[in-house]
């Protein structure tokens, strides 16, 4: 009897239909099956059938893109037609729907702080601070900044976090294999019965590594080398804080009777305020992106020559040598002769840019002993480990972003309180952006601050005048997003930036006395930064022969990927000095908000 053909995918399963594509998937599988069941089997047998799983891995990887792309096709065909029933909505009932704005009730002068917080939810800055019984016009003429916002305050679409799902592997006791892990605690147990089931190795034997559990990030749309550059251009557009409450942890006691031992231990350590950029599945080792012309990179000046060549800036000094060009009656008299030519550009081509992934990782040794007698302490390491972790990571991805920022521009004076000088510097720096690059007059920016500066804003209110007024010394943090969003920047209040050094919250040598004096903000265009991310993370326990013949064990190990690519034109950072308490607390001398 002949020997069956071997099975052998094609090098480049691109090429391949869909059909076709399921077809080989299926004759792969019933080939390994085949091999497998072989009763004599040889080292040819062997490395066939890795080869075999191999060319299945890659089969089913392909498979898997496919059908991502093609939701992703599907979801972009979905928003681009609902971005034009929105606009032909707009134009039919205007740009509010026919529908009125939402406003905050007030009752004889008297603020309604509840129906500020509602309003300023819908993204309506329609509100005036206090519920003092200070009268409104009082309100107006002292405390501008407090009295009332601008008419309508933007409506950020921030694109919803991406889902971490978290199962669990084969083999763990008292866990169903694909069982999702609800909490970090959960996921602390099954560390530890996972690690107790594994047998222990003789020296020298090599390491084993056992899988725990899959965090699988799940994104809404991901690119890879397939992505064209108009799906691309239409995911930027279609992407323009998440809090948890740490645990109490209570001792108990009685008297009369020995004292009760508490096996808990005192743990604060929270999630960061990470920073919130769009964010984009990577499917290889990293992303290549066109640099993008700005509108200044097609106005000339000078041009000198016909047809054109080259770019030069923003200019408006307009003539017959430059695209756009001015042209006189002389100018069209003297073209007969052909001394003069109206002149042209041509499209150039474009330079790419390249963002690579960079991978992040923990390990943590347990022993064997203190494991099986004390859990409690593994696991208050490992939560206390996964946070550092967190925050490790955010604060590497926004210094990524501070490096590919413009060197800071100081603006400010230090003498002058903070909320105005805060709140002003930001509305000087994103007029100055808009202007130039000729965007909206209202178009939203993105600026990023240290989360302490909205404490140092709060406390700056406290001191105005009337700080008897409970509105100024209970400010929420939506009353002063507020002010932001009312000038169209959108703030970002992030963790991990600008802390823990000589004169910032979090210093290690001294407890902090007085507020920074002053902060750094960065401010871009909404979409000029891009977050990418592998799609996989493997948590496992290990067992080794060196680790064994100690009695320990590694109880945690965990590595993701991330990348920081900078897509758009510019972003800037602005150093602002101010003063808490400053000039308004003894009557008003500088800028007012």
């Amino acid at each position: 009897m002949p020997e069956p053909e071997l099975f052998t995918a094609p090098a480049d399963l691109k090429l391949v239909g869909d059909s076709d594509l399921s077809q080989l998937e299926s004759e792969a599988v019933s080939e390994y099956d085949r091999v497998n069941g072989l009763t004599a089997l040889t080292s040819d047998h062997t490395e066939y059938a890795e080869r075999l799983v191999g060319d299945l891995d890659r089969i089913r990887a392909e498979l898997r893109v496919r059908t991502t792309r093609a939701e992703q096709a599907t979801l972009l065909a979905q928003q681009e037609t609902e971005r034009k029933m929105s606009a032909l909505r707009e134009r039919v009932h205007g740009p509010d729907g026919g529908t009125a704005p939402v406003r905050a009730t007030t009752t004889e002068g008297v603020i309604d702080l509840g129906a500020l917080t509602q309003a300023t939810a819908q993204g309506v800055a329609l509100a005036l601070f206090g519920d003092d019984p200070v009268k409104l016009e009082q309100a107006k003429t002292r405390f501008a900044s407090l009295s009332a916002t601008q008419r309508r305050a933007p409506d950020p679409k921030v694109q919803e976090r991406s889902v971490n799902a978290v199962t669990a592997s084969v083999d763990i006791p008292g866990v169903a294999t694909g069982q999702e892990l609800p909490s970090l605690e959960s996921l602390g147990h099954a560390f530890q019965a996972k690690a107790k089931a594994i047998p222990i190795t003789s020296a020298g034997r090599g390491a084993s590594r056992h899988l725990v559990a899959s965090v699988r990030n799940q994104f809404e749309h991901t690119i890879d080398d397939r992505t064209s550059a108009a799906d691309v251009e239409r995911l930027w557009h279609s992407m323009l804080d998440q809090k948890q409450n740490a645990e109490a942890l209570v001792a108990g006691g009685g008297w009369c009777s020995p004292s009760q031992i508490n096996y808990d231990f005192f743990n604060i350590a929270g999630t960061p305020k990470v920073i919130d950029l769009p964010t984009v599945g990577v499917s290889r080792g990293g992303i290549r992106f066109p640099v993008s012309p700005a509108i200044g990179d097609v106005f000339f000046q000078n041009a000198g020559s016909s047809p054109a060549s080259g770019m030069g800036g923003f200019a408006y000094a307009f003539g017959n040598g430059t695209d756009p060009w001015l042209w006189t009656e002389s100018d069209d008299a003297l073209t007969v002769t052909g001394s003069i030519n109206k002149p042209t550009l041509r499209v150039p081509c474009p330079t790419f840019s390249e963002a690579r992934l960079e991978c992040y990782g923990i390990s943590l040794t347990a022993g064997n002993l203190t494991d099986d007698a004390y859990p409690e302490a593994t696991q208050n390491f490992i939560k206390l480990l996964r946070a550092a972790y967190a925050h490790a990571i955010n604060a590497r991805l926004i210094a990524l972003m501070v490096a590919a920022s413009e060197a800071a521009v100081n603006i400010g004076t230090a003498a002058n309180a903070a909320v105005p000088q805060l709140v002003n510097a930001a509305a000087l720096a994103a007029t100055d952006y808009r202007n130039r690059f000729a965007m909206d007059e209202d178009a939203i920016l993105e600026a990023v601050y240290p989360y302490w500066t909205l404490e140092a804003m709060r406390s700056d209110l406290g001191y105005r005048p009337g700080i008897d007024s409970p509105a100024l010394l209970s400010v929420v943090d939506a009353q002063i997003i507020s002010l932001f969003t009312s000038r169209n920047v959108r703030p970002q209040f992030v963790s991990d930036y600008q802390v823990r050094a000589t004169g910032l919250p979090g210093v290690s040598t001294n407890n902090l006395a007085a507020w920074p004096v002053a902060v750094t903000f960065m401010l871009y265009a909404a979409g000029t930064f891009m977050h990418g991310t592998g799609l996989q993370l493997d948590l496992g326990v290990i067992r080794d022969s060196v680790l064994n013949a100690e009695n320990d064990f590694t109880a945690l190990w965990a590595e993701e990927c991330h990348l920081i690519a900078k897509v758009g034109h510019q972003s800037r950072q602005y150093t602002v000095a101010f003063n808490v308490g400053g000039n308004l607390a003894v009557g008003v001398t500088g800028p007012k908000v």
